[in-house]
């Protein structure tokens, strides 16, 4: 892939954490750090396009998303969130209590 030299300005917390990046081997420069968020964002960005395809099909066939629907949506998003948070939890104080043991 062709490379492009840019100048770019950014927040003083972003840089340190990107050079922190550097320092800690997670890649080989601020470059790369700074390309690997930008593939992340075009990533993200397509998945976004996609979604909203998706979404105007589905309100073509079926009309708009009602208040109701986002709210009822919402709730179930928060509910699956909290759950998983959760699991999280679990999962972490069981390997903590494993770690623990494997100490002694």
């Amino acid at each position: 892939m062709t490379k492009e030299r840019v100048t770019i300005t950014v927040e003083v917390d972003l840089l340190n954490h990107a050079q922190s990046a550097v320092r800690a081997g997670v890649c080989r420069s601020v470059s790369e750090w700074i390309g690997k968020a930008m593939e992340e964002q075009l990533a993200k960005d397509a998945r976004l396009a996609a979604m909203d395809e998706l979404i105007a099909e589905f309100e073509a066939e079926g009309g708009p998303f009602t208040d109701e629907e986002i709210a009822g949506q919402t709730q179930r998003d928060q509910e699956a969130s909290a759950a998983l948070r959760r699991e999280g939890e679990r999962r972490l104080a069981e390997w903590q209590r494993l770690q623990a043991q494997q100490a002694k």
